[in-house]
């Protein structure tokens, strides 16, 4: 089995390319399709992926981001129009292209088959991609809660025998099946319902599903358009970007760049709210192309809510030591997940 690690990078590693300069963002973004998605088993066949050119090639470097994931697509928009990191690759004779995906396991998908060098996931993908793939998890993402949303008041005891939407293998659908489980639902005690975030608000208010388990910002856009529904339940996630150990090896340096690029990103969205507006801009595109729907929000409010996860929490991306111990947050998780057999019953924490 192949050996995979999460890596805590030295602070002054990664501050010393930090200071080099706050970035100043000019550079255009990179367009994505204008499709509506749908799911697919085989997502190679994928309306918006089947048209990604993510063939292999030395001099390109293959980056699977989440605009619909906050605020990990708010800092992936600055990294675009980093014009130190574009220099710094194109100084090497390569260049970037970012691919927008659903969900995590979406990334992980095309992660596996070598399309893409590098991924974006939270805790579940991530541990997935640690279990499964040979990877490197250098950089935390985000910081920031899952909510469950029903239509009215209730218990998560209350969720038994109700239709719940969730999209597989994703942050939410691990949240999901560990609420359930410390009330003693197991998953057949409810009707799991696979879909994507972007349909969970409309599926909830035409009662299609009677809740869902989602990721910001689906669960603020579902409050917003039906004042009604309510948060039942909320728990705190990570997210994280994530290397194949071979790039690492191939391209140390050019690796050590992009995440300089993340934490540099931070900075700058954090140095001042015109820029966190401007990433908030930046994403709403990049959310329309991908889904075909524009984010029913302010761009105030997108900016209050990429601020209440990591770019209000952290000044740089580190992953906390905490979270990388024995029987800490990330070991219970893949402990867990390896009992729902969404992880193999053999991977090694260590």
């Amino acid at each position: 089995m192949k050996k995979s690690k999460f890596v805590l990078y030295s602070m002054l590693a990664i501050l010393t390319l930090v200071v080099l300069a706050l970035i100043r963002f000019l550079l255009p973004g990179t367009p994505t399709p204008d499709v509506q998605p749908a799911g697919s088993a085989d997502l190679s066949t994928h309306p918006v992926y089947a048209k990604y050119d993510m063939r292999n090639a030395d001099d390109v470097i293959h980056i699977g981001t989440q605009p619909l994931y906050w605020p990990t697509g708010l800092i992936t928009e600055a990294m675009k129009r980093d014009n130190i990191l574009n220099a710094a690759i194109a100084a090497r004779g390569m260049k970037i292209r970012y691919y927008p995906f659903l969900k995590g396991a979406d990334v992980n998908y095309f992660l596996k088959r070598d399309d893409l060098d590098i991924g974006i996931g939270g805790d579940m993908p991530a541990l997935s991609a640690a279990a499964t793939m040979n990877v490197v998890i250098p950089v935390l993402m985000q910081q920031g809660f899952i909510s469950i949303v029903a239509r009215q008041p209730m218990l998560i005891s209350d969720l038994r025998g109700e239709r719940i939407g969730y999209a597989f293998g994703s942050n939410a659908h691990y949240a999901l099946l560990n609420a359930l489980s410390s009330f003693g639902i197991s998953e057949a005690d409810v009707h799991l319902v696979p879909m994507e975030v972007h349909e969970m608000a409309d599926a909830l208010s035409q009662g299609t599903i009677d809740a869902f388990s989602a990721w910001e910002p689906t669960p603020a856009i579902a409050l917003e358009r039906y004042p009604e529904m309510v948060t039942i339940h909320q728990k705190l996630t990570m997210g994280y970007l994530y290397f194949q150990q071979s790039f690492m090896d191939r391209h140390h340096e050019v690796a050590m760049e992009i995440i300089a690029a993340v934490a540099r990103s931070i900075r700058w969205i954090q140095y001042d709210r015109e820029n966190l507006l401007l990433s908030c801009e930046w994403t709403r595109e990049s959310s329309r192309r991908l889904t075909g729907q524009l984010i029913p929000l302010s761009t105030a409010d997108m900016a209050d809510l990429g601020l209440n996860d990591l770019l209000g929490i952290h000044a740089d991306p580190f992953i906390p030591s905490d979270s990388l111990r024995e029987e800490g947050m990330l070991y219970r998780e893949l402990e867990f997940l390896k009992t729902l057999s969404i992880i193999p019953a053999t991977s090694d924490w260590k």
